[in-house]
């Protein structure tokens, strides 16, 4: 396979890169950052409610969407990759703290705020700490997937989401986190292994299905959650979890529409390349807050809704630009880094001889 082909069969995903990470920053905008509906709320504005509730169902997928990616090609495990992984996050870290510093944007951060930055240990790089989890295990799980018959590995998958369904969902207190732990990133890791090893009539219907299901099960989600909270108060929200079985299975049917596209764009292969920056920029305790959270609520709360939207949507216009800009620095300081370190090793190898 030469590498022109593979780049053209992978624009399909390089996009959905792009879609889920704007979905991550709208979802972010919306249930994270503002209250749910509440029972007064479904009862005074029910089409407002039903609105927000549609926004976070159809955004929600974007989480587990980036875990199915790693699935389908499978995560190689290369040391380089995982050194890239942590390098991009740290430079992103402490590069736009330093420069808030400067301008004098945000407080000075004492030494245990250093150490919650530097080990990911801040509520804003979960999926960072779990994606890492994640990373160190593919070796295992790869074997495991590589010495399984298929009819095990169906078993295992489909025993894996009954108790998933029973301690991460129904019970989302414990191990699993509701989805936001290692644990399901590698349930979702070895349902996409699956699914590109052993395609089925379900993961092979064509694409116009595909985003029909995804819209009908996100729909029937956004309605079954807002009846739930009128119903009894609370809830709700809980259909929105990861490890919810409809939204593993609509973000399943997200994924697969963007496999089955086919095209080729340099553009988006260049934009897809940074988008992870995107997570890293916003959820960074002293940008989240100040810069994103605290300003979509003043909006929610102060503007009508058409404003509300427009506003809000010109500031994850503006992040999501302006991080995969920043993001390109750092690309050419990994580049910098990688081509010092040959220098060096072979300037050594030359000295040993």
């Amino acid at each position: 396979m030469n590498c022109s082909s593979r780049s053209k069969r992978e624009s399909n995903i390089e996009l959905m890169r792009i879609v889920s990470m704007i979905f991550v920053l709208i979802t972010h905008a919306s249930y994270l950052t503002l209250d749910p509906p509440s029972q007064a709320d479904i009862s005074t504005s029910l089409f407002d409610s039903l609105m927000r509730s549609l926004c976070e169902s159809f955004t929600k997928v974007c989480v587990n969407a980036f875990i199915l990616i790693s699935g389908w090609y499978g995560i190689s495990g290369k040391i380089g990759r995982f050194l890239e992984l942590v390098f991009q996050a740290l430079f992103i870290s402490i590069s736009i703290y330093i420069v808030l510093r400067v301008l004098g944007l945000t407080p000075a951060m004492g030494v245990s705020e250093w150490l919650r930055i530097l080990l990911f240990k801040h509520k804003g790089y979960w999926f960072v700490r779990a994606y890492i989890v994640l990373y160190l295990f593919a070796p295992v799980l790869n074997t495991f997937v590589e010495n399984t018959e298929r009819k095990l590995f169906r078993i295992f998958i489909v025993c894996f989401y009954i108790v998933q369904t029973i301690y991460g969902f129904y019970n989302y207190g414990g191990w699993y986190a509701g989805g936001y732990s290692p644990l399901s990133f590698m349930g979702l890791y070895l349902l996409s292994r699956y699914m590109r090893l052993y395609p089925n009539r379900y993961t092979q219907y064509n694409k116009s299905i595909d985003i029909l299901i995804y819209i009908v099960i996100s729909v029937f989600t956004a309605v079954c959650s807002l009846a739930l909270t009128y119903l009894t108060g609370k809830g709700g929200t809980v259909l929105f979890l990861y490890a919810s079985p409809l939204m593993v299975l609509s973000s399943v049917y997200f994924f697969l529409f963007f496999t089955k596209l086919s095209f080729y764009s340099r553009f988006v292969n260049w934009v897809a390349a940074s988008c992870f920056a995107v997570y890293l920029v916003h959820t960074l305790p002293f940008i989240y807050h100040p810069y994103y959270a605290d300003i979509v609520r003043h909006w929610f709360d102060v503007e009508t809704r058409y404003f509300f939207v427009l506003n809000t949507s010109k500031l994850i216009v503006l992040y999501f630009v302006l991080s995969v800009l920043f993001d390109k620095i750092r690309v050419c300081a990994w580049r910098n880094a990688l081509g010092m370190i040959s220098l060096l090793y072979k300037r050594t190898n030359k000295l040993e001889r």
